[in-house]
């Protein structure tokens, strides 16, 4: 029988919604990477994906994998799922056989449903693989974007950029970021192509960063208090949305951080952005500050060390979820939750800095989405238990019934409008619970999650200043340990602040610190890449490091101004 004949390894896998990064990065594409690790892939093995699940069948995508396979392919089973040239159907005239197979990839993961942790240095050597693939040197980054910008232009002739289609997008965040307090940032901080064109608001370093008020220990380790130009404040990343989500004040927020004296890149992801470009303006961030979403994953490449780096997620005071805590927890980063409003203010001048946006298109939206019918009589409100009973098509008919009711009805149709403002208001609305019943706070989830936001300037900016203290503190400990401040180093300081109660917050960090820090499946003081031999098993140094994690508690946002 004929057959066709590889002689590599195949590894399959399932994937979950691989058109969203973050999904597609935690539950899928690191999985796959920890188990091509461990099991000794190389450049040339191949994939088949074997399951793809996700809660939105009408979207595709797919990210580049160039810097992981040469030779190999990934095996799929239907056109659909091509999403790029690394994607492939199995040949059609006869089968095809691998010298080896690797089946599933273990259960392992950052997050809860997970049976095993994925160790935190496999995160690291993702991270540093693709550093290594596409900027090594700054002619191969350089070849990257040419390259890049041939094939967008193969596809769209004549197009600029500004108006180009999805086929440009992994290039438009490059052309989108903005840069504050980069000039001359040292040898450690690459000057992106055009970023002198590109920066805005620009500070003199001797200005905004005074000799007299800041000290830091320069790359040599030696104590310093003259102002250097490789000696600069921490470098903050803020990612922007829109329009959900938006950060309402966020060149607020920049003035505030930039006056403080940091570096601050602003970036946008909406428009798009290739795995390459996102790892690139990631690559010398610190701290990232960002609307909860889908972007915060990109923290994966982030410095690992020098200092701990810090996720500062801005949230709204009904609306904040655990999972980049969870990410972040094997990550080795910080992270923190900052809301400012609408309601549970710290303070009436808190209350005005931060006004509750009442985002009525967003609402409108939503019901109609949701198929949410306002202003009816009670008569027409069935009770829960009764609409779980109801067959779908039987929910439908009376959906349609109570839409035409409240079109052909004046005083419903009054109603409705009166039950929208409360119900898109900046207080729980509990009288409406009540009268329609559980449905209701599908709504609220995601109103809320969705609604933009303010970010409370002079906290945040205070909170910043003191992850600069944290910063010269480690960097003092190390010097004085004899560490080398530059060369790599074990998470030792980030297990420090688990112990202080300043790694995770503002809620629900204990079963995520538990789980992903100090319990036997933790993340850290295991080996992998290290010695693939011994994967999994403890590390000499694992008792030392997670010594004395007994209790946990969350990180409070508690700045006073």
């Amino acid at each position: 029988m004929k057959a066709h004949y590889v002689n590599e390894t195949i590894f399959i896998h399932g994937l979950y919604s691989p058109y969203h990064f973050s999904h597609w990065l935690y539950n899928g594409m690191m999985p796959l990477y920890s188990t091509m690790k461990r099991f000794g892939a190389t450049k040339n093995s191949w994939l088949f994906r074997g399951a793809r699940v996700e809660w939105d069948t009408t979207r595709q995508g797919g990210w580049e994998m160039d810097h992981f396979f040469y030779s190999g392919k990934e095996l799929v089973l239907s056109q659909f799922q091509i999403a790029t040239d690394f994607q492939s159907l199995p040949p059609a005239d006869a089968p095809i056989c691998f010298e080896r197979a690797v089946v599933g990839l273990g259960s392992q993961c950052a997050l809860e449903f997970c049976e095993n942790n994925i160790p935190t240095e496999v995160y690291q050597s993702f991270r540093d693989e693709i550093a290594e693939h596409y900027w090594n040197t700054p002619q191969r980054w350089q070849d990257h974007l040419t390259d890049s910008r041939k094939t967008i232009d193969q596809k769209n002739p004549g197009a600029k950029l500004e108006d180009s289609s999805e086929s440009r997008s992994s290039l438009k965040c490059l052309e989108s970021a903005r840069y504050y307090n980069f000039e001359g940032a040292g040898p450690n901080h690459g000057q992106e192509t055009g970023e002198h064109s590109a920066r805005l608001g620009q500070r003199s370093p001797e200005t905004s960063d005074p000799a007299e008020n800041y000290k830091l220990f320069s790359l040599d380790g030696s104590s310093s208090t003259a102002m250097s130009k490789d000696a600069r404040k921490l470098v903050v990343g803020m990612i922007q949305r829109a329009p959900s989500r938006k950060l309402l004040n966020d060149q607020d927020l920049v003035d505030g951080l930039v006056k403080a004296g940091f570096r601050v890149k602003w970036m946008s992801f909406d428009q798009g952005c290739g795995l390459a470009e996102t790892a690139y303006l990631l690559r010398d961030v610190n701290v990232l500050i960002s609307p909860h979403g889908n972007a915060i994953g990109a923290s994966v490449f982030m410095p690992t060390h020098d200092p701990v780096p810090t996720i500062i997620s801005i949230d709204n005071s009904h609306y904040a979820e655990n999972w980049f805590k969870y990410t972040a927890s094997v990550l080795g980063q910080r992270f923190m939750s900052s809301a400012c409003g609408p309601h549970a203010y710290a303070d009436d001048t808190t209350k005005d800095r931060c006004p509750y946006y009442n985002d009525r298109a967003v609402g409108v939206k939503l019901l109609q989405k949701q198929n949410f019918v306002l202003g009816l009589p009670p008569s027409m409100i069935l009770k829960d238990a009764l609409k779980k009973e109801m067959s779908e098509e039987s929910r439908k008919q009376m959906i349609h019934e109570q839409w035409a009711y409240v079109k052909a009805n004046d005083e419903a149709r009054r109603l409705a409008e009166v039950e929208f403002e409360t119900l898109i208001g900046a207080e729980v609305p509990y009288s409406l619970v009540e009268k329609y019943g559980e449905d209701i706070w599908t709504f609220f989830y995601d109103f809320w999650k969705g609604i933009p936001r303010y970010a409370d300037v002079p906290r945040v900016v205070k909170f910043t200043q003191g992850l600069q203290a944290d910063y010269e503190r480690e960097r003092a400990e190390d010097v004085s340990a004899g560490w080398d401040v530059t060369g790599p180093r074990s998470n030792r300081h980030y297990i420090d602040y688990v112990r202080k109660y300043q790694a995770c917050g503002v809620n629900d960090c204990a079963k995520i610190l538990q789980r992903n820090v100090a319990s036997i499946n933790s993340a850290y003081g295991q080996h992998s890449v290290d010695n693939v031999g011994l994967w999994g098993q403890p590390t000499s140094g694992r008792e030392a490091l997670l010594a004395d994690l007994i209790d946990f508690k969350d990180w409070k946002f508690d700045v006073p101004l």
